[in-house]
C-alpha cells in the first residue's frame, strides 16, 4: 500500500464543467488544498462539485461564489476532502483566466 503525495493545475475553458481530479480505481484520496487565483480585470464566479463514483449527479462543494479580481482563496479552508475510488471533481469558472492548484495524497488499497 503506497501512499503518494500529487499537486495539479487547470486553467478551464470559460463556463465549461472541467475535471480537475479523478480518484483511479482501487485508490482513494485526500485532498488537502484546492487553491484557486483569479487573474482576470473582472470578478469570476466559481462552481466546485463532487460526482461519487463518477456518477450523473454533482454536489456542490461552492456554488456560484464570486471571486473577486486578483484574488485567491482556497475552496476547503483547512478542511481536507476524502475522495473513494473514481469520485470525480469538476470546477467551472465564469472566465478563461482563473488557475486551480490541487494538492492532494493518493492512498492505493492494494
Amino acid at each position: 500500500m503506497a501512499n503518494k503525495f500529487f499537486r495539479d493545475v487547470l486553467t478551464p475553458s470559460a463556463t465549461t464543467e472541467t475535471a480537475i481530479y479523478t480518484v483511479p480505481a482501487a485508490n482513494a484520496a485526500t485532498v488537502s488544498s484546492l487553491r484557486v487565483t483569479n487573474r482576470n480585470a473582472s470578478s469570476a464566479t466559481l462552481d466546485v462539485k463532487l460526482y461519487p463514483a463518477g456518477g450523473a449527479t454533482g454536489y456542490s462543494l461552492l456554488k456560484s461564489y464570486v471571486l473577486p479580481t486578483n484574488a485567491t482563496m482556497d475552496v476547503f479552508s483547512g478542511v481536507p476532502l476524502n475522495m473513494e475510488e473514481t469520485d470525480v471533481l469538476k470546477v467551472t469558472s465564469s472566465v478563461a483566466t482563473v488557475d486551480f492548484v490541487i494538492s492532494y495524497l493518493e492512498m492505493d488499497r492494494n
